[in-house]
């Protein structure tokens, strides 16, 4: 059971009010009240299959969802809490406070521990003070940071490459350069999501385009590419930065009669945390396929 002197003491007790705050010091509200400064989501995380508000049997008032229900968090006198509030943070039935990662983390916090905000009491007042522990108390269980990451990506990067070739409506030739071109964006990709006391932010910049292009070949371009201009370029000697791919036979053979061409973007993205700090890039994140179809024709050749 965690005691009073297991807790290195960073602050001094501050006696707060649950709707008005003193100046400076810390975030602490009734659930329902804005967010504190600096923190910019209040959503509650409502955590499902979760271990009881005790953690390892420790204390007691410990709660039980049973049969992987809903999670359920008690006081000593048996008064049901939730188990996340998203001002005071985790609720640990083993001393009836709350505990969240402070923002930013106290300068006087030891090497190898974290300084945590816990909030005691209930009513009109409540106990905020600093404390520093080696590990989390029992009954803190923030969602994984990188599930949330990956899971922000998932929202963020759903917009395929916009396929643009040339020739476009006219049908290539054998032999001579078919211009490949994404016309979507290829500025990095910025966002930020918080759930359960945890926010994350991710960097997503592109760093490459694949071309699948129907005959078995594949290409793997750098940038965007290059959009044709007549008048500016010459369609056979396209510039070094440019994205070109010669058919070596006509589609006449394949179903359809065109060439289905294949696009998908991928990334390099950064990613971190407020409790883990960067986490290691991800790599090879993909964009939503685009698909387009050419028509190549052979190349005839006149004599007189």
């Amino acid at each position: 059971m965690l005691t009073r002197r297991t807790l290195a003491i960073g602050a001094a007790t501050l006696l707060v009010l649950a709707a008005a705050l003193a100046p400076g010091g810390p975030a602490l509200a009734d659930p329902g009240a804005n967010c504190p400064p600096g923190q910019d989501n209040c959503d509650v995380f409502d955590n499902e299959n979760g271990n009881t508000g005790g953690g390892s049997g420790n204390g007691s008032g410990n709660g039980s969802g049973g049969g992987g229900g809903p999670r359920v968090c008690t006081k000593d006198n048996d008064e049901t809490v939730p188990c996340y509030d998203s001002i005071r943070g985790w609720f640990n039935s083993a001393d009836d406070c709350y505990y969240k990662v402070q923002e930013p983390q106290s300068p006087q916090t030891p090497p190898g521990q974290t300084s945590y905000l816990r909030s005691c009491g209930s009513g009109g007042a409540v106990n905020a003070e600093t404390v520093f522990l080696d590990d989390p108390p029992p009954g803190f269980d923030p969602p994984d940071p990188e599930e949330l990451a990956r899971d922000l990506l998932g929202r963020v990067l759903r917009t395929p490459p916009q396929i643009r070739t040339a020739p476009d409506e006219a049908p290539g030739l054998v032999g001579v350069p078919v211009w490949l071109y994404d016309a979507g964006s290829w500025a990095p990709v910025e966002d930020s999501a918080g759930e359960g006391g945890v926010t994350v932010w991710i960097e997503a910049t592109p760093t490459r385009i694949v071309w699948e292009m129907g005959d078995g070949e594949r290409k793997t371009c750098r940038s965007a590419g290059v959009a044709f201009r007549s008048g500016v370029h010459d369609p056979r000697r396209p510039p070094g930065n440019a994205c070109t791919h010669r058919y070596a036979q006509p589609s006449d053979d394949v179903d359809g009669g065109k060439y289905r061409i294949t696009a998908t973007r991928y990334y390099t993205v950064r990613w971190g945390s407020n409790v883990a700090g960067e986490g290691e890039p991800f790599e090879g994140v993909s964009s939503p396929q685009a698909t387009t179809t050419i028509q190549i024709d052979e190349l005839q050749v006149v004599t007189r």
